[in-house]
């Protein structure tokens, strides 16, 4: 019987190294690219970690200074290691971490080549969004301006909230949006990120409409890196079919929307459903959320705002059952999973925005809901923006903050 890997302790394989996002799938997803006869035990992945001379690179890819200096862990941007295997053509396999934005803590562990990596570096100096890259800001820039101008009027910024971005709520849209095409590509849905005939440039859906209800589709130019992965480059709207012609595409070319949920009722709050007001949900809520509560209730005890957030949880129900669109559904990228917002007004009174959303996943089986976590309103919004722009009730970029 094969041994577990020991991930709780710091000192033991990948978790030595950071936190492993793909805690279930790390060891799959490293024999996918060996032979069958290399495949490797949870016990031999932690061995060859722990065996690994750990490699620290700077944000530019370089293990040492411009002074001659070793790059350190803390100063280290991304940390590799090779694991001493080869894919099924024979090229050496490293695994790496990294660190991303300003957060101090590296993440992993992504498997590849040291080109791969590199590869990943370089493009990580360019301006872009997700996966989508541009020349530079001013390119990244006027894309948006021109969707946004295109779009049936919408508001894509919030009225209170300064951003560097001209429409950060169109930016994190088209950004998800390609994110959920993608992965619905790889799971093997058809024409959702679909090539020109000789594979130079792409095209998706986007899953808005101009100003005379035409889908707005987005056209990409792909670049093949020498590690076999691809930069797709200088994003632009497609303004007419024959340019599509022009770059290759086939003649029936009809990039499919995305694909959220299979039945309505899925978007729907259920008011027959149970809220399972779990005690460790409540606690996290509560004590690890605290700065999330308005700050005239922060200083309260914990059994104060248990009972105010019981309490709202009631009210909201209570209105739920009487309007079916006071509950608004989300998607969450990170997960692929259709969750709900219920606003929360602590104060039980709906004159005014909500203090936050109570984030709730549903359980068809059981016929629950979980309470997850509370979010500001300006986070949840761009979530809930992905599925469909929410009707202009408690969920209005232009009240919420």
């Amino acid at each position: 019987m094969e041994n577990k890997m020991n991930f709780n302790s710091p000192k033991t394989g990948l978790l030595k190294l950071g936190y492993v996002t793909n805690l279930k799938s790390c060891k799959a997803e490293l024999n996918e690219l060996l032979t069958d006869e290399k495949q490797v035990s949870t016990a031999e992945l932690n061995a060859l970690v722990d065996g690994a001379s750990i490699v620290y690179l700077n944000k530019y890819g370089y293990a040492q200074s411009r002074s001659g200096e070793d790059v350190t862990r803390k100063d280290a941007a991304y940390l590799y290691f090779e694991t001493g295997l080869a894919d099924t053509t024979g090229n050496p396999i490293i695994g790496w971490f990294e660190k991303r934005g300003k957060e101090p803590v590296f993440k992993g562990v992504s498997w590849g080549y040291k080109a791969t990596l590199d590869a990943k570096i370089r493009a990580s100096r360019m301006f872009h969004w997700g996966d989508l890259y541009f020349k530079n800001e001013e390119e990244g820039l006027a894309f948006l301006e021109d969707i946004a101008a295109s779009t049936i009027p919408e508001t894509w910024s919030f009225k209170n909230k300064p951003s560097a971005v001209n429409h950060p709520i169109l930016k994190s849209y088209i950004e998800n949006t390609f994110e959920v095409l993608k992965k619905e590509a790889e799971r093997g849905a058809k024409n959702k990120l679909v090539y020109s005939q000789d594979s130079r440039f792409l095209v998706f859906n986007t899953n808005l409409l101009d100003k005379f209800f035409h889908e707005i589709l987005i056209v990409v130019e792909v670049r093949k890196q020498k590690d076999g992965s691809e930069l797709l480059m200088s994003p632009r709207r497609v303004r007419k079919e024959l340019e599509l012609r022009k770059l290759g595409f086939a003649k029936d070319v009809h990039p499919e929307q995305p694909h959220f949920f299979e039945k309505v009722e899925e978007v729907i709050y259920q008011p027959t459903w149970t809220i399972d007001k779990d005690f460790d949900k409540f606690t996290h809520i509560i004590e690890e959320r605290r700065q999330r509560f308005p700050i005239e209730m922060q200083a309260a005890s914990s059994d104060e705002l248990g009972r105010k957030l019981d309490d709202a949880i009631t009210f909201a129900v209570a209105i739920a059952q009487r309007n079916y669109k006071f509950i608004v559904p989300m998607y969450r990228p990170q997960t692929g999973k259709i969750q709900l917002l219920m606003p929360i007004y602590l104060k039980g009174t709906y004159s005014s925005k909500p203090d936050f959303a109570l984030i709730l996943t549903p359980d068809k089986e059981n016929e629950y809901y979980t309470p997850e976590t509370i979010l500001p309103l300006d986070a949840v919004y761009q979530n809930a923006r992905l599925i469909a722009k929410p009707d202009d009730t408690w969920l209005n970029p232009d009240t919420i903050l």
